[in-house]
């Protein structure tokens, strides 16, 4: 349950559906207790009549200070202007007047024939239906909206301004005006303007009556239901405690490129936001966007912070912990993995300086300062070139030792001070590799040698026993039992026989006790000859061999003979372990300077070990040992091919028995 990623999903998705269901549910209870969401409420509050007044103050001041921006008519004496788009705070469905200041009127009224003049636009507001009027003349306010007309009075010193115009860069008053000196005639529908907020929102709330009509229950299940999913996904993410390539990425750059990321649409909101002023729904799609990206952003960064808390890896991915593990790790351990060296290099370097700083405290303004400065310099290159030399002894003298010569000793004498322990040290390791090189190639020999003479101390015996064998089989003898016995023994005897060929020459092989006559032989005649030889064998089994080669002659470097001993002891471990009634793939081919022998067949017991278990010697595929075979066929061609500078590889995969060798093509 940890681990399922459409759980952790689900919880990601309905996060941000949840925080979106609380916020509608609180919006809707407090719509329900808000005025300004309730139409008739709203119409006759004192926050709509200043809103109302505050709009045809603004018209008046449109009229005085931004007419010549209008499109205008005359009218006998007086000019009407029309304004381009005409915008209101006032949050009704339709606002229309007619603002009259001595020979000037503006009007939001659109253009007719009957609204030409500006009778017919005052005849247009009366004859208007379904509309609330208000009327300011003379300085008094009448309205069908008796919150208009009773508080209406208390703004009209706002149409009360003083106007300036510049002339030379100097403020000139250019005109003041005063409330009674206008002439408004108005009227608004009631209902809420299309894209106002008001509108907006009451049509999502509407649109979700299962949160709106259950709005005081599906905020504290919603906050139930937040918590227990940040709770599991704080629990889940990380649970195997492993870190990805995005947590390896060091936290601050994250964060940073989190602000930067975050920062766009916020600057993009504040920006198209004042285009959209009067637009709602574009701003409410707007802010939707930005939570939505926001909210993304931070899960993906608090995600990847909880990883890396519970991988315990925190602060190694960060840039602050990887310059402090730097310093603790690198930085200290290598000036306290020696007290005596470091204590050495410190001394030195202040000493140094001090030598430089005296020389230009007592010969300041003297020749002698640049000599004296230059030879400091000279002496501080010759130590750092010397200890660089030194040390590249040391690293020669330990590829040397890599490479298998550990006869050579470093002269500790001639090392500097700080680098003598460690020549010391790489001389004693060089003895001592040297010394169990040459006791373990002394075990071997005697390993051989014992091999080699027990062997042939068998081999006397077994001779006569196979002599003996013979003789008995060339006897008549009428007992069935008795030829049953013989059989056996003939058997068992020839068995050994092989197993003691077989010991002596893996023993052989294993030291390189073996002379080789590299000479140039064609590899594909060679195995077709085998194939030849061992034909009768895999036709008993029923093995299909098929043999895939371009070329008739491919030549490579080698003894034929064991070359030959190679072949014959694969075809003979194929003989015996593999699958009845299957086919056997040998492959001859080459690859740039080098040819290639693959044999493939497949295995008629499971093969339980891996190939490199099977390569070594007494080791077979089979764990029942019922077949014949000494366990060491692999071993002796693996060792062959490599005395022969080729490269042999086994592979096993799954019942499939695949060899590979490598030889230097000719």
């Amino acid at each position: 349950m940890k681990k399922s990623i459409i759980l952790k999903a689900m919880c990601f998705i309905l996060i941000p559906i949840s925080i979106l269901s609380i916020i509608l549910a609180a919006y809707s209870i407090y719509v329900q207790n808000a005025s300004n969401y309730n139409e008739r409420k709203c119409y006759f509050s004192s926050n709509f009549v200043y809103t109302y007044m505050n709009d045809i103050s603004t018209a008046c001041e449109n009229l005085i200070y931004n007419n010549s921006n209008y499109y205008n008519l005359d009218d006998g004496d007086k000019i009407i202007y029309y304004p381009n788009n005409d915008q209101y705070n006032s949050n009704v469905k339709e606002l229309k007047y007619l603002i009259i200041y001595k020979n000037k009127a503006l009007t939001n009224i659109e253009l007719n024939d009957s609204t030409r003049t500006i009778e017919g636009i005052k005849n247009f507001i009366n004859e208007s239906k379904d509309v609330k009027k208000t009327i300011l003349l003379n300085g008094e306010i009448s309205s069908d909206n008796h919150m208009i007309k009773k508080y209406g009075v208390q703004y009209l010193d706002n149409l009360t301004n003083k106007y300036y115009t510049k002339s030379n860069n100097t403020d000139i008053e250019y005109i003041t005006t005063k409330y009674n000196d206008f002439e408004v005639y108005s009227f608004y529908k009631e209902g809420f303007r299309e894209n106002s907020k008001e509108s907006i929102m009451l049509g999502i709330l509407s649109s979700t009556p299962i949160i709106t009509d259950n709005s005081y229950i599906v905020i504290p299940l919603c906050s139930i239901l937040i918590m227990l999913m940040v709770i599991y996904l704080v629990i889940s993410i990380g649970s195997d405690e492993r870190l990805n390539k995005f947590d390896k990425i060091p936290f601050e750059i994250i964060a940073f490129l989190s602000i930067l990321i975050s920062s766009i649409p916020l600057i993009a909101f504040e920006e198209l936001s004042w285009q959209l002023e009067y637009n709602f729904n574009a701003i409410l799609s707007l802010v939707i966007t930005v939570g939505l990206t926001l909210y993304i952003i931070a899960a993906i960064c608090i995600t990847t912070f909880i990883r890396r808390i519970k991988a315990k890896s925190f602060w190694r991915t960060t840039i602050i912990g990887k310059i402090y593990y730097w310093l603790k790790e690198e930085v200290m351990r290598t000036l306290t993995y020696s007290a005596s060296i470091t204590s050495k290099v410190f001394i030195y370097g202040i000493g140094m300086s001090c030598i430089a700083f005296f020389i230009l405290v007592i010969f300041r303004d003297s020749i002698i300062t640049v000599f004296l400065e230059l030879l400091l310099f000279g002496k501080i290159l010759y130590n750092i070139i010397k200890f660089l030399k030194d040390y590249s002894k040391i690293e020669t003298r330990l590829k040397e030792m890599r490479e298998g010569n550990n006869q050579t000793a470093l002269d500790v004498d001639d090392f500097v001070p700080q680098l003598k322990y460690t020549a010391e040290c790489i001389n004693n390791i060089s003895e001592g590799v040297e010394t169990a090189i040459q006791d373990r190639m002394k075990s071997e020999r005697l390993k051989a040698e014992l091999i080699t003479n027990v062997s042939h101390d068998i081999k006397t015996p077994l001779t006569s026993i196979i002599n003996y064998v013979d003789l008995l089989k060339n006897e008549n003898i009428d007992n069935e039992k008795a030829k049953e016995y013989i059989g056996i023994l003939d058997n068992k005897a020839n068995r050994l026989k092989k197993l003691t060929e077989d010991l002596v020459e893996a023993s052989k092989v294993s030291t390189g006790n073996i002379s080789l006559n590299m000479e140039k032989i064609n590899i594909v005649e060679l195995i077709k000859q085998a194939i030849g030889e061992f034909e009768d064998k895999f036709q008993k089994k029923g093995l299909d061999v098929i043999i895939n080669c371009l070329k008739n002659e491919i030549y490579i470097m080698a003894d034929s003979r064991y070359m030959y001993r190679i072949i014959e002891n694969l075809f003979s471990n194929i003989s015996k372990y593999a699958l009845e009634n299957s086919r056997v793939y040998i492959d001859l081919y080459t690859i740039e300077q080098e040819a290639r022998i693959e044999i493939k067949n497949i295995s008629k017991e499971k093969l339980n070990i891996s190939s490199e278990e099977l390569m070594q010697r007494f080791v077979r595929g089979d764990t029942s040992r019922t077949t014949e075979g000494s366990g060491l066929g692999i071993s002796i061609a693996q060792n062959l091919t490599e005395l022969q500078h080729g490269k042999f590889d086994l592979i096993l995969d799954g019942d499939l028995f695949k060899v590979e060798m490598d030889f230097e093509l000719i």
